[in-house]
């Protein structure tokens, strides 16, 4: 049995670009409502409160439920915040897999790794290097994935 978690470095990727993204809104707000004093600073409160919840509680919280589990016979998804989905596939029953992966993979985190079943599919999130790379071998071995 194999466990595997989110990796850290996509979620401090996410904060950081949930925060440059409230910075703009904040900042068109300061340049385009500048004439209405105190609509522009309660936009501009509402922006920034938004990007603390989003940043430092839910997108951390969401992480740390992200669970995998790789058992000889199937691979178990659990993750949610409020309520928890849990998601298990055979994996005699995959029919193929697909990797997503950016161009800094290595550094951020951002790797998906898709598993097509029969009338369904299972994505495992926010991977690294090392254990995407585990993944595939783990599916390698089981005669699911092949790489050429």
């Amino acid at each position: 049995m194999k466990e595997y978690r989110a990796d850290i470095a996509a979620l401090t990727l996410l904060q950081i670009g949930v925060c440059l993204i409230a910075g703009g809104l904040c900042a068109a707000a300061g340049l385009f409502l500048s004439r209405w004093y105190r609509i522009m600073w309660i936009l501009i409160a509402v922006f920034a409160g938004i990007a603390l919840i989003l940043s430092f509680l839910i997108l951390p919280a969401f992480f740390r439920r992200i669970r995998v589990v790789c058992t000889s016979s199937q691979i178990t998804l659990t993750a949610g915040i409020f309520f928890t989905r849990m998601q298990a596939i055979r994996i005699d029953r995959v029919q193929f897999v697909q990797l997503l992966s950016g161009p800094f993979d290595g550094i951020l985190g951002m790797n998906f790794v898709t598993l097509f079943v029969y009338g369904g599919q299972l994505t495992v999130p926010f991977l690294g290097r090392k254990e995407r790379a585990e993944l595939t071998k783990f599916l390698e071995e089981r005669g699911v994935f092949h790489v050429s």
